[in-house]
């Protein structure tokens, strides 16, 4: 399916980076029968805040609650969805665990997979343009030092 060429609305999502190790934790998900990688999180709720909502994303899709540590990356692109008349606005948070019990099984809905993978190994070529832009900086952003 091709991208519509005028989006009629904006879909606001955030995504967590959980870094164990040398290793990032992904995604193989499910959506219109499309199957697709990217990071744990999703889509912001009318009326819910962008932290709420990574933390209520991450915990329906890993069984993990984390915590918000450091703004990575937002959108740079005006990404179209190939699935709907909607433009991609996505933010990327590092996140460390807080709690739960990891499912690498997925989670019973659209996430099939959980799997570790390293940051400049990403498949690329199964996520979406918008996490695609994300994913190829990902490894020099990880490289930062957050300031003191």
């Amino acid at each position: 399916m091709t991208a519509p060429s005028q989006p009629r609305a904006f879909s606001c999502r955030v995504y967590g980076v959980l870094r164990e190790g040398a290793k990032v934790l992904l995604t193989r998900s499910i959506f219109r029968g499309r199957t697709f990688v990217n990071f744990p999180g999703g889509g912001v709720e009318i009326g819910e805040g962008p932290a709420d909502a990574l933390r209520r994303e991450f915990l329906e899709e890993t069984g993990l609650r984390v915590r918000l540590t450091r703004a990575l990356y937002s959108s740079e692109g005006a990404h179209l969805s190939t699935q709907s008349p909607i433009q991609i606005v996505a933010s990327y948070w590092l996140v460390e665990r807080d709690g739960g019990e990891l499912r690498l099984g997925g989670n019973g809905d659209d996430v099939v997979d959980l799997f570790w993978a390293a940051p400049e190994r990403l498949p690329l070529e199964e996520m979406f343009p918008s996490d695609r832009e994300f994913a190829e900086r990902l490894p020099s952003l990880l490289s930062l030092k957050t300031a003191s």
